[in-house]
């Protein structure tokens, strides 16, 4: 078998052995610090593979959706890339032109600590009317092949031996992230009839973009989710839960597998099950404190669904600062807990992982599941 039919038969049906699948890339650093480059914009999806390929471990690729605005000439997107303040910091304005008007991003760059927008293109509740036209010009397009030959390049590069993962914010609740976490929230609250409108477009052009990526050789697609102290539980009663039921159907119809991603505080959601109700194939990551506040991973455990397969949950802190020796210690004990409760489970770390993170720490995870397996560390699979 392929690391990716490994990978993909365990998240269905588990296994005897567990699997280590360290998560880098993303935009996280790591694989930027491999390829011995300083900004993490700079990195590319070879440095990526390169990456992986150091480490007797099982990957998953995880790339960004092509530019949706290319599929329709209604729609331009100019960007205007500068040097900040100080030599270490990149800007970045990107400007979405449509007949309607246009909407503005501001995103930086630090050197070693990847982007961040700090201008989101949507802010205020009349901008939406940009954004619903944005939807409708997308709707329009009948041929999405574009996309698809995206994913094909990608999947070419990656190879046909590991599995990937395609990106965006297929959660109809996100308004594909045009305006942030909270003001989305904001608005489901202030103009919810719009709000409504608008996901229910989105959900129309997700459908068309999961045949899409299906076509150009994805195996998952990524269901993102904010935590607790972002949203409240009422807010994943109203949108998330049922939204993304209807998502994950439809990704499944497209043979493709759901891998969910909340690297923040999840609880009360675990607790209320709704983790369980949202057809979620690969959940990460379960963390106690301090990265997440889940109770303890075996608490975690007997709350999510068994069917659900588990990736994660060194946390990052102590893959920055721990010795492999400790790195060690936290593996056998996350894989111990899960053989006992006969848990699916992929050892990994509780995030992508930073720029800093040390080689040795990374290798040590990926020894401790081959001995844990019972097995030397070059015959995991």
């Amino acid at each position: 078998m392929t690391k990716r039919e490994i990978l993909i038969d365990y998240v269905k049906n588990g296994g005897q052995r567990f699997l280590c699948s360290p998560q880098i890339g993303a935009g996280a650093g790591f694989d930027t610090k491999i390829a011995e480059k300083t900004w993490i914009g700079d990195t590319t999806i070879e440095d990526t593979r390169n990456a992986w390929e150091m480490f007797d471990v099982i990957p998953l690729y995880n790339y960004e959706l092509p530019q949706l605005h290319e599929l329709t000439p209604k729609l331009e997107m100019k960007n205007v890339c500068g040097q900040g303040k100080t030599a270490d910091r990149r800007l970045t304005h990107k400007k979405l032109i449509t007949a309607l008007g246009s909407l503005t991003s501001e995103i930086i760059e630090d050197e070693g600590k990847g982007a961040l927008a700090v201008k989101y293109f949507i802010t205020e509740e009349e901008e939406l009317e940009i954004f619903e036209y944005y939807l409708d010009c997308l709707l329009e397009v009948k041929d999405f092949s574009q996309i698809t030959e995206g994913v094909r390049h990608i999947r070419k590069i990656v190879g046909e031996d590991s599995a990937l993962d395609l990106q965006w914010p297929m959660q109809p609740y996100e308004l594909l992230c045009f305006p942030n976490t909270v003001d989305t929230a904001v608005f489901a609250l202030t103009c919810p009839d719009i709000f409504k409108r608008l996901m229910d477009k989105i959900l129309e052009l997700d459908e068309r973009l999961l045949l899409a990526v299906s076509k150009g050789g994805a195996d998952f697609v990524f269901l993102g989710g904010p935590g607790s102290e972002l949203i409240s539980p009422q807010y994943y009663r109203d949108y998330l839960v049922p939204y993304s039921k209807v998502v994950t159907e439809m990704a499944h119809k497209n043979g493709l597998l759901v891998y969910t991603h909340i690297c923040s505080k999840i609880e009360p959601m675990l607790s209320l099950g709704f983790y369980n109700e949202m057809g979620i194939d690969l959940f990460e990551t379960l963390s106690e404190e301090p990265v997440g506040n889940v109770k303890s991973i075996e608490d975690a455990f007997e709350k999510l669904d068994p069917k659900i397969c588990t990736r994660g949950n060194i946390g990052l802190d102590k893959l920055l600062l721990g010795t492999p020796e400790e790195i060690k210690e936290i593996s056998f004990r996350i894989l111990e807990t899960a053989k006992r409760l006969g848990r699916k489970h992929i050892l990994a770390a509780s995030d992508y992982m930073f720029y800093d993170t040390p080689v040795e720490n990374v290798r040590a995870m990926a020894e401790a599941a081959a001995e844990f397996n019972g097995c030397p560390s070059n015959d995991l699979v």
